[in-house]
């Protein structure tokens, strides 16, 4: 198989019907107000709180093996993405 056959490949699966009937959900999952909150906890959708934005600010953790092992656990689990909708997203028509 060549890059371009899963190019094809990718960008038919992502403009598919399926896709669009639920890109939505995602997006309220990932960006939205699912994200954080009573709504993340309802969709099993809660991650571990270093890796949301504004959870520390790590320029304030003075003692050096905190901080330390503060930025190893955001570096291990990653980051939440921001927060842009706190309505549900439109459904793609």
């Amino acid at each position: 198989r060549s890059a371009r056959q899963f190019v094809k490949l990718m960008r038919q699966a992502l403009e598919s019907k399926y896709v669009s009937e639920n890109l939505h959900n995602w997006i309220d999952l990932i960006f939205g107000y699912k994200q954080t909150g009573e709504e993340a906890i309802k969709a099993d959708n809660v991650f571990y709180p270093l890796t949301y934005e504004g959870a520390v600010n790590i320029e304030k953790i003075k003692d050096a093996t905190q901080r330390a092992s503060i930025e190893a656990q955001i570096r291990e689990f990653g980051q939440t993405p921001r927060q842009i909708f706190t309505l549900p997203h439109p459904c793609r028509s």
